[in-house]
């Protein structure tokens, strides 16, 4: 009477590594609350009310070591989740050039366009923290 059946062992030592392999390993993440590595911070910076409409300016810093900040406008109030994702769309986006201080932000309303003016020389600490949007 055999005490130790070496194969049937490794046998069952296979059988077991490769169910935890495919339960444990996937492609698809069944986990809801999963976020990329970094999250995009996010501020709203401004609201304005033109006619019956408000706008929302939103300045979102994405990115981990080399930084990009953005504007977004809203023209409803968005929310948004521990991931950083709106649960609207912005009506425009643009990316601020980060060598430089924003002095002015104007949203053409009929073009759906925004203008940004610059001032040269060194960015501040607040660099873009403040901004307001005007309306032409």
């Amino acid at each position: 009477m055999k005490l130790f059946n070496f194969r049937f062992f490794i046998r069952i030592v296979l059988i077991s590594i490769t169910v935890l392999v495919f339960t444990s390993c996937s492609n698809s993440s069944n986990d809801s609350n999963a976020c990329p590595m970094t999250v995009d911070t996010i501020n709203i910076l401004d609201k304005k009310i033109v006619g019956n409409t408000e706008y929302y300016l939103v300045l979102r810093v994405s990115g981990w070591h080399d930084k990009s900040e953005i504007v977004e406008l809203y023209n409803m109030k968005p929310s948004f989740d521990h991931c950083s994702i709106s649960n609207l769309e912005p009506i425009y986006g643009d990316s601020l050039e980060l060598d430089k201080t924003v002095t002015h932000l104007y949203f053409d309303i009929e073009t759906k366009s925004l203008n940004i003016e610059y001032k040269d020389g060194e960015p501040s600490k607040a660099h873009n923290k403040n901004l307001k949007i005007e309306f032409k």
